[in-house]
This record gives C-alpha cells, sequence and structure tokens, in this order.
C-alpha cells in the first residue's frame, strides 16, 4: 500500500489516542519505519502489522478499528488530492458510490503501482441499495463499512451497512447492503 495509507493510520491514532500511543504502536509494530513517504509503495504487511499493533495496544477488535478508520479516511483524504479527486466524484453518496471505480483510475495514473480494490454499486426500489466490494487484500471489509459511513456523513444522508455476503465464507467477492435515509434538519430520519 501506498505510504499514505500508513499516515492516514498514524493520523487516526495520533488524533484520537496521543503521539505516545502512537510511538507504542510503531514500536510494537516492529516495521522499522516512523515517517512514510505518500508516494511511495510499501509492503502490505507493514499496513497490516501497524493496524494489528494499534488493536493491540488501544484493546480494540481489529473490525473496531477498521470501521473507525474507514469513516475517518474520508476525512483525512479530503486534504489531499483524493480529496480533490473525491469532490468531482459526485454530490449525492450515490454518485459517488457509482463513481468510486473512476476516481481510483485518476489516481492510478499517479501512483501506477496502485492496486485498488473496485466496486460495483446497485440501485435499489427503495431504501436498501448493494454496493459489490472486489479487493485482493483479505480482512479490509470493516474499513469499507467506515468508508461508507464516512461518504454517508460527508453527502449529509445516514446509512447503515450490513454484509450479506463475504469471501471468507466462500463467495466470490463481498456484498454490503446500505439502508440510506435522508437527514432532515431536526436530525431525524425520514425513508
Amino acid at each position: 500500500m501506498y505510504g499514505m495509507v500508513n499516515q492516514g493510520v498514524a493520523a487516526y491514532v495520533k488524533k484520537h489516542h496521543g503521539d505516545a500511543t502512537w510511538a507504542q504502536v510503531l514500536d510494537k509494530a516492529g516495521v522499522g519505519v516512523g515517517d512514510f513517504e505518500t508516494m511511495l509503495a510499501y509492503d502490505d504487511d507493514i499496513t497490516y502489522k501497524l493496524v494489528g499493533s494499534a488493536c493491540e495496544v488501544l484493546g480494540v477488535s481489529g473490525t473496531d478499528f477498521l470501521e473507525a478508520f474507514g469513516d475517518h479516511w474520508v476525512d483525512y483524504a479530503s486534504d489531499t488530492a483524493i480529496g480533490r479527486l473525491l469532490s468531482f466524484s459526485g454530490d449525492t453518496l450515490f454518485e459517488v458510490l457509482d463513481n468510486l471505480n473512476e476516481m481510483h483510475e485518476r489516481i492510478q495514473l499517479s501512483l501506477p503501482h496502485l492496486r485498488p480494490p473496485s466496486f460495483e454499486f446497485e440501485m435499489g426500489d427503495g431504501i436498501t441499495h448493494r454496493l459489490h466490494y472486489y479487493s485482493e487484500r483479505d480482512g479490509l471489509q470493516p474499513m469499507v463499512i467506515g468508508l461508507v459511513k464516512g461518504l454517508a456523513r460527508r453527502c449529509d444522508v445516514d446509512v447503515v451497512v450490513r454484509i450479506v455476503e463475504c469471501r471468507i465464507d466462500g463467495a466470490d467477492h463481498d456484498i454490503f447492503e446500505l439502508d440510506v435515509t435522508e437527514r432532515q434538519a431536526t436530525g431525524t430520519q425520514v425513508a
């Protein structure tokens, strides 16, 4: 993964738990690197070690950490070129989800070694829709859930995300159901 992802993990831990905690995570991970270059590709194992160490140090599950990190990523990346590309991906959650592959293709022009996931958004008839997720990397489904929640927040809608098919259980890709509802000014949901 590119250094920007590792920078994002560092930013998340530092923001919510402080610099000293990040130092513990780095020490426990034993990756020998503390500063990550944004545009440099690092072995995926480094990112997995950072996340695993963060979970141990913080006393949280990988699922909880990755979901919170995915939500954080939306805000973190918004101040980068990725965020600028995201702003051109649409105004609604449905437009953004439908354009994720196009956004990754544009990012890949600058990051040639990027091996991004791919997505297929399937609009439903009511409030329930589907997002198909294809990735060569294992275990990142909770991050996708966090990303969807962060994007929904950014688009000012509420979302409940459920995994309905999973590669871990033998499916060829992961499928998420998304229940999306509009927000009213009072903060209550309407269907």
